[in-house]
């Protein structure tokens, strides 16, 4: 057995009670992966807490488990150990979490290259998705996975690889969807209710989003802004604009999309590319993160100086692009 995951058994072997993170503004891969590890600490006789900063979007709350995510934590409470998922930074699991008091153990699981290493032990590697992780290591601690773990992972490795759509799906990707299978996902409803399930909410803040498309002079370049009031008059939540961003990405020509939301204080900006250029280094700039292709992060502006300070580094990134010539 491969020597993290001797390392991570013993950890799980020696607690009494876990807490288990996602990532803020978490996708179906944080859930999903959250999920997974809960339900088998669970049967492993552990008393188990989940937290996600954000709670669950709408669009992953039929997955079991999602039901016991909280975006509070007891005060005062310790834990044993504290699980991170997808997390590649410890800034990502929330700021109102005191995550280095909070446990004795920080276990790191997460597949970001840029992953900063921040827990006590960390299991962070190059993979399709978080979820391929959890599987390995499941795999490898000759756990059984059961119908609702495997559906669970199966979202999480769904959304993290477009449906099979992305670079990283690979060899091993469809080996652990086969064992998903294997234990009783049933790959249609699940489809149909991540991709094929919309609400009246949804089309029509997409149809107001779409309203304020601006594209680059270059064509290379495409935003689109969602403010407070927009998602109001048509009484939308943010887990209803899932999936905008890559609808901008579409566009043909268009190599990096980007989709502004107000959210209180804040903007959220969410990024995405369509073939060699890293919106990741994008997004690190403005103190976020994630993936090549997929990337997001928050800035402390009004919606207006967000969208110039971010549209002016991605033309400058996109100019200075070798790619593109």
């Amino acid at each position: 057995m491969n020597e993290i995951f001797i390392t991570i058994k013993k950890a799980l072997k020696n607690a009494r009670n876990a807490l288990i993170v996602s990532h803020v503004d978490p996708d179906g891969d944080s859930i999903g992966s959250m999920n997974a590890m809960g339900l088998v600490l669970a049967q492993m006789g552990l008393a188990v807490d989940q937290y996600s900063q954000d709670g669950v979007p709408k669009i992953y709350r039929f997955l079991p488990g999602s039901d016991s995510v909280k975006n509070k934590v007891e005060q005062n409470k310790k834990y044993d150990l504290l699980i991170a998922v997808d997390a590649s930074d410890i800034k990502r699991l929330g700021d109102k979490l005191s995550v280095k008091d909070i446990a004795k153990l920080i276990i790191n699981i997460d597949h970001h290259p840029d992953n900063t290493q921040y827990g006590d032990i960390n299991y962070a590697q190059k993979s399709s998705s978080t979820a391929e992780l959890v599987y390995k290591l499941l795999k490898n601690l000759k756990i059984k996975i059961d119908k609702p773990v495997a559906e669970n992972l199966y979202v999480a490795l769904i959304t993290d690889t477009g449906n099979y759509r992305y670079e990283n799906t690979s060899v091993g990707t469809f080996i652990m969807a086969e064992d998903m299978l294997k234990a009783g996902v049933d790959t249609h409803a699940i489809t149909t209710r991540i991709y094929d399930t919309k609400s009246i909410a949804s089309i029509r803040i997409q149809a107001a989003a779409l309203s304020t498309l601006e594209v680059s002079p270059d064509r290379k370049a495409a935003w689109v802004v969602v403010t407070q009031e927009m998602m109001e008059k048509v009484g939308a939540k943010g887990d209803d604009i899932v999936g905008l961003v890559d609808q901008i990405r579409s566009i043909d020509g268009i190599e990096v999309a980007i989709l502004f939301r107000e959210d209180g204080s804040k903007v959220k900006v969410n990024l995405r590319s369509k073939s060699k250029i890293n919106v990741s280094e994008i997004a690190r700039r403005f103190d976020g993160g994630g993936h090549f292709r997929a990337a997001g992060a928050i800035l402390s502006d009004d919606i207006v100086t967000a969208k110039k300070k971010v549209v002016a580094e991605v033309l400058k990134y996109l100019k200075a692009s070798k790619y593109l010539v």
